[in-house]
């Protein structure tokens, strides 16, 4: 299924009117309790996302389009033909749940299984990041950009330690040994965030292993659109895969 450039601006602004309705939810009920319902391993769920998570669901189902979502906790299985919304209620759960001001709301729609557009709203500085790939992308109505920088010596990496990461000794020494160029490298708790300084251009790269789709699915489509180039593996049957994402100027 195609949609042409009025549809997907369609999409995108139903996608806005999901993530500022959950973000005034988020802020207004759950800043001072997250209520945990479960903690296991290295995850962590909280009422606030499954709040989150209805509103979304609710509003996105004026769009005849398949949804996935990270609440539901079965493994996304992503269409390979026509599109499909993909869903994270609220991104950087710990530290919503800590206090700890970095975490948003995600939204994405992918199509052909490659992304089509992004919607991040920032829960701590209330700014709201939008795009379509090929046509654009803002913030708060000023567009964004990524960096210029062509060296890896000179850029900022960001990156973090994914729930669905393995943890042994070689492929910690592959990954430091793939992070170890970067002047500085940077971990904030949130892979959607992490997208969006790369794609206004705060930072250069971004890179995580083992990364479940909806963490990343809708900070994509914003580095696509702000003119940055995505790697990805192929996705897992658990949902998560490889993923890179930078200007188009460093690598790893």
């Amino acid at each position: 299924m195609k949609l042409n450039d009025s549809s997907l601006r369609t999409e995108l602004d139903l996608a806005e009117n999901a993530a500022r309705a959950a973000a005034k939810i988020l802020r207004r009920d759950f800043l001072s309790d997250a209520i945990v319902t479960k903690s296991e391993g290295k995850d962590l769920k909280t009422r606030a996302d499954m709040t989150a998570e209805k509103i979304i669901l609710d509003i996105l189902s004026a769009s005849p389009h398949p949804t996935v979502s990270e609440e539901a906790e079965v493994a996304p299985e992503l269409p390979a033909k026509g599109p499909c919304w993909i869903v994270d209620p609220l991104d950087g759960t710990m530290n919503f749940a800590r206090g700890f001001p970095v975490s948003c709301v995600s939204i994405a729609l992918w199509i052909d299984a490659a992304p089509a557009l992004g919607v991040i709203f920032d829960l701590n500085s209330d700014r709201l990041y939008r795009g379509v790939v090929g046509q654009g992308a803002e913030v708060d109505g000023d567009p964004l950009r990524v960096s210029s920088v062509a060296e890896a010596g000179q850029a900022v990496l960001a990156t973090g330690f994914p729930s669905g990461r393995s943890y042994d000794r070689e492929d910690l020494k592959e990954f430091i040994s793939k992070v170890r160029r970067f002047k500085k490298i940077r971990m904030i708790g949130s892979a959607a965030m992490s997208l969006a300084y790369v794609a206004q251009g705060t930072w250069e790269a971004y890179h995580e292993e083992n990364i479940f789709l909806w963490d990343v699915a809708a900070g994509l489509a914003l580095v696509e659109a702000a003119g940055g180039k995505v790697v990805c593996s192929e996705l897992s049957s658990e949902g998560t895969f490889n993923v890179t994402a930078s200007n188009g100027q460093v690598s790893l």
